[in-house]
């Protein structure tokens, strides 16, 4: 910036501009996180446990079973190799984001998304704040059942505009989306992947201790839902409180702009009501039979082609809308991928069970009465290495399970210490890679995500460690 100097007015100096500290994108954060562990391959000693076939055909860990191998550090191929061999391992999740994400595009282009808005915002009149509960009742309480917070990704293409023209923001919406699926998981009552896996490795009745789980998932959806309508609230009297407002104002004049155009014919508000009942269809249907994501994904692509044949679309119509659709969610799948390639070198280093090995250790150490604390602790640090909430259960809890009865602590409380660890921090590492997608939908910056949902995080964190101590000293058993 130019300084005119008080001594020589004649003379003009200029001074280089400080530039501003600028976060990294989350692409130069993941790779740099593949290039530090391959780093850490060459100086942790690389260790492995061995593997049993479990009933259900998953892989587990023998307990007692860990050697030291010789070190097998990773290469620059291996660095190089990392992203699409984790785009591979990854490849679920990467067409799940695609798919879904593509396929709420499709039916967005169709209008049916919007007509339902402004339905939606009509029936509420002033009463706006009402609405972030209702949502975040619904999707956390999908959530608790069946363990999907995946379905984050089709969730906030519909939720983010509805927010937007009700006067709240993209931090709004996000957060609403986020913690309702991932939190409504993280403290759920029958999910799957997590407390499912985690009665079986610890032979007790499945899904027993419900009731304890149950009153700290309505606690904790509570604390989340007021934490959002309190910033959503100073959003509203002042839009320039939002932590992403060049963001909020540039989506805004899109949307007054297409609304301002937008009329809906019969068709519209037919395959609205048709696309209003496949949802509900879809979301019995994973409750009901358990579908994997494959299935979830091929569903909503059905979803999308019914509900734009319905409004009228012909078929090359329908699909330049999804080549479209596909370009704009092609990060956010992208980076489900990219994201797993830190285990990726985890595993490729044979390092990943010298940390699990370690961390237990850690644990073992603790006085009795901080045992489960620990193990929730121990849990959300592994989750940045593995977040995969099976793929942690099936690692870490054959070995703290042993260890738990060794200290008397029941394997209830262990089941819900890792079950809980897992979730939390869930949306917090960017290793997370649906969470990083939905970030990318809803053009929030890990930055600001961060330092909106930080505090929250301790507070939540805060209380699943009370929920522990409870746990442990009401010896919280199998029913």
């Amino acid at each position: 910036m130019p300084i005119i100097s008080s001594t020589v007015p004649a003379q003009k100096t200029t001074t280089p501009q400080k530039k501003r500290f600028e976060f990294p994108d989350i692409y130069v954060i993941l790779f740099s996180f593949i290039v530090l562990v391959a780093f850490l391959t060459w100086i942790v000693p690389a260790g492995s446990y061995e593997r049993q076939m479990l009933p259900n055909g998953r892989e587990s860990v023998v307990p007692g079973s860990y050697q030291v191998m010789e070190q097998t550090p990773v290469g620059i191929m291996d660095v190089v190799t990392a992203i699409p061999v984790g785009l591979r391992e990854a490849s679920s999740v990467v067409f799940l984001t695609l798919l879904v994400g593509g396929a709420v595009g499709v039916i967005r282009k169709t209008g049916v998304i919007n007509m339902g808005i402004n339905a939606m915002m009509r029936l509420l009149g002033r009463r706006t704040e009402l609405l972030i509960p209702v949502l975040m009742g619904i999707f956390s309480l999908i959530a608790a059942f069946i363990g999907t917070p995946e379905l984050g990704i089709a969730y906030l293409p519909i939720v983010l505009p509805l927010m937007l023209k009700l006067g709240y923001d993209t931090i709004t919406a996000t957060g609403l989306v986020l913690c309702a699926t991932t939190l409504g998981f993280a403290f759920g009552i029958t999910p799957p992947a997590t407390v499912g896996i985690g009665h079986m490795l610890a032979d007790l009745p499945m899904f027993s201790g419900a009731w304890y789980r149950t009153i700290f998932y309505f606690l904790i959806q509570f604390m989340c839902a007021w934490y959002i309508m309190r910033y959503a609230a100073r959003v509203k009297a002042n839009p320039a409180f939002g932590s992403n407002f060049d963001v909020d104002q540039e989506l805004r004049q899109t949307l007054t702009a297409d609304s301002s155009e937008e009329t809906f014919t019969s068709r519209q508000r037919f395959a609205g009501i048709a696309t209003l009942v496949m949802f509900v269809g879809v979301i019995a249907s994973i409750l009901k039979f358990a579908l994997g994501f494959d299935e979830i994904s091929g569903l909503f692509v059905v979803m999308a082609v019914i509900t734009s044949l319905l409004v009228g679309f012909s078929p090359n119509k329908i699909c330049a809308n999804f080549n479209e659709s596909f370009r704009e969610i092609l990060v956010g799948a992208m980076i489900c991928g990219i994201a797993r390639g830190v285990s990726v070198i985890l595993e490729s280093g044979n390092i990943m069970d010298t940390i699990v090995f370690h961390l237990a250790e850690w644990v073992g150490h603790l006085p009795q009465a901080f045992t489960a604390v620990g193990m929730l602790f121990v849990q959300t640090m592994f989750n940045f290495l593995v977040p995969s909430g099976s793929g942690q259960s099936l690692i870490t809890l054959p070995i703290l399970i042993p260890l738990a009865d060794l200290v008397g602590l029941t394997r209830q409380v262990v089941v819900l210490s890792t079950h809980w660890g897992d979730g939390i921090t869930n949306i917090l590492f960017p290793t997370s890679g649906y969470f990083v997608a939905i970030l990318v939908i809803g053009r929030v910056s890990l930055a600001k995500w961060i330092k909106f949902y930080f505090p929250l995080f301790l507070g939540i964190l805060a209380t699943a460690t009370i929920g522990l101590v409870i746990a442990q000293m009401i010896e919280l058993g199998p029913f």
